[in-house]
């Protein structure tokens, strides 16, 4: 039995000093070091999707304090640490309305890369963040119309419409405590000295109930048709040219302006066909999916028992302006470029290999956008040797996009070089032995 103790003593004592010297051989080729990053984008992540972000005002707020980080690394994984490699998070899971000291968390950005933070390594190591419940209500819309028509005309009743429909409620959302100081929402049209029909896309400002602008909410829709019929008293009508526009832009898109060309038309005929019309339409225009404005030459209808006076054109050209919709959150992420279809007989560089791209998004899409990392794949099988561009477009989720154009890497091919031949050494001539004459 002692024996069999002493034995395993021996075995222990054996294990203890092999990872003792393993561990003395390892720090002294490979010792720990520290390295320190300035300035690094929080990103937060995990908020609900009826909260929202607020300042000390109750304005909603996308702008955080940047971070310092100090890390403990080995030698080997420091001289390859850059600030791309470092992900600083504040997590709102879980958190409901009211003010929170939310702690920061520091992530590595690859799978290969492992470091620890040590004690106060993180400046600052939480920040005060305040939530407010998201809250959505209908508002009426507040007419405003100064000037009046020059003599011998006169105004009508004015008409409010969007996407052609009359409307006369619009729907405010934002944080619950600026939401709830909207009373209406006011627009204003200026008609001195109009001789047709007033028609015009106007934007809509949130008022309270003094009259003065709300900050801080969403108006939807945010603009409308404002048109207000200017009728002559006697004689010729000029009418304003109405485009009919018909389906919607792509996801994410939204019209932004609509230009005529000429934006009024001169009828003629008798008063009684005349005096009903206070504007002019077009055929209608397909818009569906657009992503880029949309320009067209368009028949307009004329009415019945009106012609267009001599040398007014019977169609106009339209520009119906696109472009994307404004997106609430934004987040910077690293974006690894890696290469593929290289042929053997050749050699490939990227610089740099790793970028930044700012992209855009609800919390929820960019929470899941960054969750894990992001890599693009450039095919290299049909390029020989020389140097190429190349613009960084990862794949994106639905709902997600990149703000700004997208930076370039540099791929640099070359052949694989040739071993050079070494030249075998010539064999070397031994000299033949000189006789010794015979002195005998």
């Amino acid at each position: 039995m002692n024996g069999v103790r002493s034995i395993i003593l021996r075995v222990l004592l054996a294990v203890g000093l092999s990872f003792a010297l393993w561990s003395f051989v390892s720090f002294s080729e490979n010792p720990e070091e520290t390295a320190r990053f300035e300035d690094l984008t929080l990103q937060l992540v995990g908020l609900a999707d009826n909260l929202i972000v607020v300042d000390a005002n109750g304005l909603p707020t996308t702008t955080f304090p940047t971070i310092d980080v100090t890390l403990r690394t080995d030698r080997r994984q420091r001289s390859e640490l850059r600030p791309v490699d470092i992900r600083v998070v504040a997590d709102l899971s879980g958190l409901g309305p009211g003010d929170h000291l939310v702690p920061i968390n520091v992530q590595p950005t690859r799978s290969n890369l492992s470091f620890s933070v040590p004690a106060g390594g993180v400046e600052p190591a939480a920040i005060s963040v305040r939530l407010e419940p998201v809250e959505t209500v209908t508002v009426p819309i507040n007419l405003e119309i100064f000037g009046s028509p020059p003599f011998s005309f006169e105004r009508g009743t004015p008409e409010l419409r969007y996407n052609g429909e009359p409307i006369s409620m619009v729907t405010i959302s934002g944080p619950q405590s600026r939401v709830r100081r909207v009373v209406a929402v006011r627009t204003v049209a200026n008609i001195a000295q109009l001789r047709a029909t007033y028609i015009a896309p106007l934007s809509l400002t949130p008022i309270d109930a003094n009259n003065q602008p709300v900050e801080g909410v969403q108006v939807r829709p945010a603009s409308i048709t404002v048109i207000i019929p200017i009728n002559p008293v006697v004689g010729l009508r000029l009418v304003p040219v109405s485009p009919v526009v018909i389906g919607s832009p792509a996801p994410g898109f939204a019209v932004t302006g609509i230009e005529v060309e000429p934006p009024l038309i001169t009828l003629t005929g008798s008063s009684g066909p005349l005096d009903a019309i206070s504007l002019l339409q077009t055929e209608a225009i397909d818009i569906r999916d657009a992503r880029e404005p949309v320009v067209r030459i368009v028949p307009l209808i004329i009415p019945t028992g009106t012609s267009p006076a001599q040398g007014e054109p019977d169609a106009v050209q339209v520009t119906i302006t696109i472009a994307p919709i404004p997106l609430p959150f934004q987040v910077r992420l690293p974006v690894e470029v890696i290469f593929t279809g290289l042929s053997r007989d050749l050699l490939a560089s990227v610089r740099p290999n790793v970028v930044e791209l700012t992209f855009a998004g609800t919390s929820a899409q960019l929470s899941a956008l960054a969750s894990a990392p992001l890599v693009v794949q450039l095919d290299l099988s049909t390029l020989g040797p020389g140097s190429y561009q190349f613009a960084v477009r990862p794949a994106l989720p639905s709902g997600v996009s990149i703000v700004g154009d997208p930076p370039e890497v540099t791929v640099t091919i070359v052949p694989v070089p040739t071993p050079t031949p070494t030249p075998e050494p010539s064999p070397e001539v031994e000299p033949a032995p000189t006789p010794t004459p015979d002195t005998g």
